[in-house]
C-alpha cells in the first residue's frame, strides 16, 4: 500500500512521478451524486442470515486481539522478508491452519524419482502424490548498495573534455541492477506529445539507443496563456504537484499519468530530467536530508544501510506489472544540463524559454556530446516464502475456479535494539486472513467456489510475494475470479484525523449525510468497477454495522501500493480495506495496545461476508 522508507528515497520518486506512494488521506473534492453513492452507513446491523451464522459469530474482538498480540510481539522481531522472526511467524500460522483443517496451498513435493521409485514398493506416481506444503518457497535478490555515475564527454573542433558526475552528490537515482550504457543526447523539451492540441515534441525525433534529456512537467506553468494552463483537464495532468498526482492516482486506483511512456516506447538508451522550475540547491537540500535528520525523542534514530529487494530472472515482467520502465531515468541538475547542452551555446533555461516564448518545440539532437552511465550493485540471494492454504468449494463445477483472500505478513524488522512490531501494518490484515480462513472452516455451509489464503512476504520490498505468486500462481490465475486484500485495518479514526480526510465531503447537499459519519467505524473500501463488490458491500454491511466510503476503479486499476495492485495488473477484480493512517506508521509505535478489537472484528467480519457472497454466485 504503500509504504516505503523516508525521506531522502521517497523525494526521489517524487521528482520520478512514476512510483505509488502510501495511502494518504484523498483532498479532491467529490460532487454530492458520487459521495452519495460511495458512502455507505449502517449504525444499527441486522441479524446475519443463518447461512453465515456460525463463522461470522467465530469473529471475535477476544479471538482477533489474541492473534494480533502473538504476530506484533516482539519475538517475532518486525517479520522481516527473510528473516527468524518471519519464519517463526510463519510457523505459528501453519500450526493453526493444520488445526482449523485449512489445507496446504503452497509448493507441490520435491521427490527425486529415483528414491521415489525404490520407497516401499511405491510407484514414483505414489511417491509424488505426498502432501503440498503451506509454503511457496523462492529467492529474492537483495541489493545492499549500488552505485551509479555519469560521465559528460564533450568535442568540438579538436578540443575535448569530459566530467564525471556521482549518484548521491550530483544527481539521484533509484536504479538497482547493474548498467552500463552510453550514446548522444537528443533534447526533447518538455518530452510531451499531446495531440489533443497539436503539441508533439517527439516528431521527427529518433530516440532509440540515445540519451534523452527533458525538463519535467510542461511549458508555461505560471503563465495563463500557456495551452497547458487553458484546459482544466491538462492543468492538472501536468502541473499539479507530484504529491497531488500520486494521490490522486492511489485513491482512484490507477497508476497514473507518466508523460514519459512515450518516450520509452521508443526504446532510449537513458531519460535524464531536469526540473521545469527551482534551483539546483534544492536537489543537494533533498540528497542531504536523510543524512542530516535531526533527532527527535519520540522516534529513534537508526544508522542502517538501506537496501532493496528484487524478485531475479523477473525484471521485464514486474517492470510490466508495476506499470515502469527498463529504461534508466535519472534526475539531474541544471549543471549537468547545461553541461550536456554546451555545444548548442544555450543553457537549459534558455531553451525552456525560448519554448515558452513561442510555444513551438525546440527538440534537437546535441552536436558532439555523450553521456555514459554505469550503475554497479552488491547483492546477495535471500530465501523467502508466502504461507498459503485452502479450504475446498463445496460445488463440484465451480470448485475449480478460486477466490484469494490476502494480506502481506512481512514488515520491517529489527533495527539495532529496536523492534518495529507492525502491529497494524500488517498483522492486522494477517489476522484478517487467518480469522476469514477459521470462519469459513467452522462454517456448515461452505462457498461455492475453492477460497485460497494466503499471506505475502516482501510487501514492504515492493509487493514482491504477490508479484511473484501471480507470476507463478499455485492455484490458475486464469480460473481465480477475484481478490480480498487486508492492510492496516485495526487503528480508528480519530475526531481530529477524519475531519482531515472529511475535506474533501464539504460538499453543499450532502452534509447531513456526512454529519452521520461516526470516525471510529469508518473504513475506506476499494471495490472493482462493475465487478459486484460495490453491491456486496452494500448488502453485507447491513450485518456488520460499519460506515464505509467506497472507491470503484477500473479493472486493471491498482494504486495504493498493496497487493492488491499485483491482481490488479493481471485483471482480477478486488475489494480491498483500510482503516486510518496514524503518526505511528513504520515506526516502533505500532503496537498491538493500540488497536480496536471492535473495529478489526468488524471489518473481517464484513470481508468474511463479502468473501463467501462473491465466492458463492
Amino acid at each position: 500500500m504503500k509504504k516505503r522508507f523516508l525521506p531522502a528515497i521517497l523525494l526521489v520518486l517524487l521528482l520520478v512521478s512514476s512510483l505509488a506512494l502510501a495511502q494518504m488521506p484523498p483532498q479532491q473534492q467529490m460532487k454530492p451524486e458520487e459521495i452519495k453513492r460511495a458512502l455507505i452507513l449502517v449504525s444499527k446491523p441486522e441479524p446475519v442470515p443463518e447461512k453465515y451464522r456460525v463463522g461470522f459469530e467465530s469473529i471475535t474482538p477476544r479471538d482477533t486481539l489474541a492473534m494480533l498480540n502473538y504476530l506484533a510481539s516482539d519475538w517475532m522481531e518486525g517479520r522481516d522478508t527473510g528473516s527468524r522472526g518471519y519464519a517463526m511467524a510463519a510457523d505459528y500460522v501453519v500450526s493453526l491452519f493444520k488445526m482449523w483443517g485449512i489445507k496446504p496451498g503452497g509448493d507441490q513435493p520435491r521427490v527425486d524419482l529415483a528414491v521415489a521409485r525404490a520407497m516401499a514398493g511405491q510407484t514414483s506416481r505414489q511417491a509424488m502424490s505426498m502432501e503440498r506444503s503451506y509454503f511457496q518457497e523462492f529467492t529474492l535478490k537483495e541489493i545492499i548498495d549500488s552505485q551509479t555515475s555519469v560521465r559528460v564527454e564533450i568535442s568540438r573542433g579538436g578540443f575535448s573534455k569530459s566530467k564525471k558526475f556521482e549518484s548521491g552528490v550530483d544527481f539521484m537515482s533509484t536504479l538497482s541492477s547493474d548498467e552500463d550504457v552510453s550514446g548522444p543526447v537528443v533534447f526533447a523539451g518538455y518530452g510531451i506529445k499531446e495531440p489533443s492540441i497539436g503539441w508533439d515534441e517527439l516528431k521527427g525525433l529518433n530516440l532509440k539507443d540515445k540519451i534523452v534529456l527533458v525538463l519535467s512537467e510542461a511549458p508555461g506553468k505560471d503563465d495563463p496563456n500557456s495551452p497547458f494552463n487553458k484546459n482544466k483537464e491538462l492543468k492538472e495532468k501536468y502541473f499539479q504537484p507530484d504529491t497531488a498526482r500520486l494521490l490522486q492516482m492511489m485513491m482512484r486506483g490507477r497508476r497514473g499519468f507518466n508523460k514519459l511512456d512515450e518516450i520509452y516506447k521508443q526504446q532510449p538508451a537513458a531519460v535524464l530530467v531536469v526540473q521545469n522550475t527551482g534551483k539546483d540547491v534544492d536537489i543537494y537540500n533533498m540528497l542531504t536530508a536523510a543524512q542530516n535528520r535531526q533527532p527527535d525523542d519520540s522516534r529513534p534514530i537508526i544508522k542502517r544501510p538501506r537496501t532493496r529487494m528484487v524478485i531475479p530472472g523477473a525484471r521485464d515482467s514486474m517492470e510490466g506489472m508495476m506499470g515502469m520502465s527498463r529504461v534508466p531515468t535519472l534526475t539531474i541538475t541544471r549543471e549537468m544540463a547545461n553541461l550536456i547542452l554546451e555545444n548548442t551555446g544555450k543553457t537549459i533555461d534558455e531553451l525552456k524559454k525560448a519554448i515558452e516564448t513561442t510555444y513551438k518545440p525546440a527538440s534537437r539532437e546535441i552536436p558532439g556530446v555523450r553521456v555514459s552511465i554505469n550503475s554497479t550493485v552488491k547483492a546477495s540471494l535471500v530465501r523467502t516464502m508466502n504461507i498459503i492454504g485452502y479450504i475446498e468449494g463445496s460445488d463440484p463445477k465451480l470448485k475449480d475456479e478460486y477466490f484469494v483472500v490476502g494480506a502481506h505478513f512481512d514488515h520491517t524488522g529489527k533495527w539495532e535494539d529496536y523492534i518495529f512490531n507492525g502491529s497494524d501494518d500488517n498483522a492486522s490484515g494477517s489476522v484478517g486472513v487467518m480469522a476469514i480462513a477459521r470462519a469459513i472452516a467452522l462454517n456448515p455451509v461452505k462457498p461455492k467456489r475453492t477460497i485460497v489464503f494466503c499471506l505475502w512476504t516482501g510487501e514492504e520490498k515492493g509487493l514482491l510475494g504477490s508479484r511473484y505468486y501471480v507470476m507463478n500462481p499455485t492455484f490458475p490465475i486464469e480460473k481465480t475470479v477475484g481478490y480480498l486484500n487486508y492492510d492496516m485495518i485495526s487503528r480508528p479514526y480519530d475526531e481530529q484525523t477524519f475531519a482531515r480526510y472529511a475535506s474533501m465531503f464539504k460538499v453543499p447537499g450532502v452534509e447531513d449525510l456526512v454529519k452521520q459519519i461516526r470516525p471510529a467505524y469508518f473504513v475506506t473500501v476499494n471495490a472493482t468497477r462493475d465487478s459486484g463488490f460495490y453491491e456486496i458491500q452494500q448488502e453485507m454491511n447491513k450485518y456488520v454495522g460499519l460506515d464505509l466510503f467506497v472507491r470503484e476503479p477500473e479493472l486493471g486499476q491498482g494504486g495504493g501500493g498493496s497487493d492488491h495492485s499485483s491482481f490488479a495488473a493481471v485483471k482480477k477484480p478486488y475489494v480491498y480495506y483500510m482503516t486510518a493512517m496514524h503518526p505511528d506508521y513504520h515506526q516502533t509505535s505500532d503496537s498491538p495496545d493500540k488497536a480496536s478489537g471492535e473495529l478489526l472484528s468488524r471489518v473481517i467480519k464484513l470481508g468474511y461476508l463479502s468473501v463467501f457472497a462473491f465466492a458463492d454466485k
